[in-house]
């Protein structure tokens, strides 16, 4: 399954990164889907195809990581 680790100081236009919240562009169906920390417990798969999955941990300026699977 590809991965793509997200770099943190170089969002992408399909990509934002806000506290512990990251919102994705699915690569299968383009839906546009939010994963948070704490209401997602860190991990969830596109509501629209579930063929992709984002995992966020920590906050964007707090050295937080976060990717997209597919």
């Amino acid at each position: 399954m590809p991965t793509k680790k997200i770099d943190p100081i170089n969002l992408t236009q399909c990509e934002d990164w806000e506290g512990n919240n990251i919102a994705f562009k699915c690569p299968h169906c383009d839906k546009v889907f939010i994963i948070s920390e704490i209401v997602h417990k860190g991990e969830r798969e596109c509501p629209n195809c579930g063929k992709s999955s984002g995992k966020v941990k920590g906050g964007r300026k707090s050295g937080g990581n976060a990717s997209l699977e597919w």
